[in-house]
């Protein structure tokens, strides 16, 4: 199971050396974190802005995800889920990694130079939702890239 490396991941996809019990894995792990990330957001907005928030979130998952889908080729595309699930967990991983650093420098900055009525749960909240914006960009760019490679090498 990968959890950084996508290029060998994409790799291992290409050459079908990933075992469904693999697949099912990534399934399990991505909607573990994801879950659990959906719930501390609700939970932390909850006073505020917490059901619009999982609203918008809610509607970003299924943007992102037919936007990873069509990137995928749509109907005549293969291995969709399959797809989706690992590339979207190690980039799950890496999104989390790189939004808490980012929000940690955020409050560092913010309070350095006195700004931290600009640290607020809502303004967090946005940057969450713009780093879900490109977490889905790049799954389905790594899932179009699989899509042109497979039909690239067969055809």
């Amino acid at each position: 199971m990968y959890f950084w490396n996508i290029k060998n991941l994409k790799k291992d996809i290409r050459h079908a050396r990933i075992s469904s019990r693999d697949y099912f894995y990534y399934f399990l792990a991505y909607s573990t974190v994801y879950s659990i990330l959906l719930i501390m957001t609700v939970i932390q907005l909850y006073e505020t802005l917490g059901i619009v928030i999982a609203i918008v979130q809610i509607l970003l998952f299924i943007a992102g995800t037919y936007y990873a889908f069509y990137s995928n080729g749509a109907r005549e595309g293969r291995d969709f889920i399959r797809r989706f699930f690992s590339i979207g967990w190690v980039f799950l991983l890496r999104a989390t990694f790189f939004m808490s650093i980012g929000m940690l420098n955020l409050y560092v900055m913010t309070s350095i130079f006195g700004l931290q009525n600009l640290f607020t749960i809502q303004n967090s909240a946005i940057i969450a939702l713009l780093f879900e914006v490109l977490f889905y960009w790049r799954i389905g760019r790594h899932i179009a890239d699989l899509s042109y490679n497979k039909t690239k090498v067969s055809g």
